[in-house]
């Protein structure tokens, strides 16, 4: 087996292969972000078992729990499969980003005749391509990122530029018209390279969709206003059977639901590098940067 396809190198890079070390991690994990939910639900358990000690009346049968508890997991389990769906999905767009720009790379640098100057300043919008996706997609610009393609010229242009990643397919859609006309690429090798240019677009719109249709405002409320009224009730028919041994279970209640919940909202925006497993794309884009200057490097010819 190659370096590349080690078995460490197949599974996320976070995740140690000792159970214990991964069932203890605290850096990656989600419990930093529901620790203080968790705490509030164990400390509001003991102040109701110690109320319970002296009106031991208060109390609610378990019976109830056992099936809203059943209709709480079901609603957790689908709003991390909806976010977790939004998340695969994203990252085969950026899978498409890959191939395609690949593709598009070896199609006009490989079947054309162009000088040198032109398949260099092809490689550098192509590669160009992936970083302005990504900014778009964070709400970011990058000025040095476009000098470094593009030129100081260019990038100056693009302040004033609201979509750049279409703007920069715009300047792919002008070399390849110029290779058309002046006879440097085939028509045949001409309509497959556009095709691959509109496809970086469709990656663009679809990641587009992902980011901008979030689930639903009303389940996630509904969602998390279910779990505050099981966790609230709970208490009281635990301590009935329990006593002061209650917040420990209650402990063991509120932090699985509370993680849950909190994944499913983690998981909704997959671009986004405030948000937990967020989408590799810094590395996506250097890997495509770095695969388009070794095409450029193999399809290179004296002119």
């Amino acid at each position: 087996m190659t370096p590349e396809l080690s078995q460490h190198s197949i599974v996320n890079r976070l995740e140690h292969p000792s159970f214990l070390k991964n069932a203890l991690a605290w850096n990656g994990s989600i419990t930093p972000k529901v620790l203080l939910g968790t705490s509030v639900s164990v400390i509001y358990c003991l102040l109701v078992a110690i109320v319970h000690e002296r009106f031991p009346d208060l109390d609610i049968d378990i019976g109830p729990f056992e099936y809203t508890g059943i209709a709480l997991g079901l609603l957790l389990v689908f709003r991390i499969n909806s976010s977790y769906d939004r998340w695969w999905e994203a990252r085969k767009f950026w899978g498409s980003v890959v191939n395609q720009s690949r593709n598009l790379a070896l199609i006009t640098l490989g079947y054309s005749s162009a000088p040198q100057q032109w398949k260099q300043e092809m490689i550098n919008w192509i590669s160009l391509f992936p970083y302005t996706m990504k900014d778009h997609l964070r709400g970011q610009k990058n000025r040095a990122t476009l000098e470094r393609f593009a030129g100081t010229t260019a990038a100056t242009h693009s302040d004033s530029i609201s979509h750049i990643p279409l703007w920069v397919s715009g300047h792919i859609i002008q070399l390849l018209n110029e290779a058309r006309i002046k006879n440097w690429i085939d028509p045949f090798s001409f309509q497959i390279a556009d095709r691959e240019r509109r496809t970086l677009i469709d990656d663009v719109g679809g990641c587009e969709r992902i980011l901008k249709t979030p689930i639903p405002f009303v389940l996630a409320v509904k969602l998390k206003r279910f779990i505050f009224i099981f966790l609230v009730f709970l208490p009281f028919a635990l301590v009935s059977k329990l006593g002061l041994i209650a917040p420990l279970l209650n402990a063991l209640i509120a932090y699985p639901l509370l993680s849950l919940d909190r994944i499913g909202f983690e998981l909704q925006n997959p671009f986004s590098k405030s948000n937990m497993s967020h989408l590799p794309l810094d590395e996506i884009c250097e890997t495509i940067e770095g695969n388009i200057a070794e095409i450029g490097s193999l399809t290179s010819r004296p002119d």
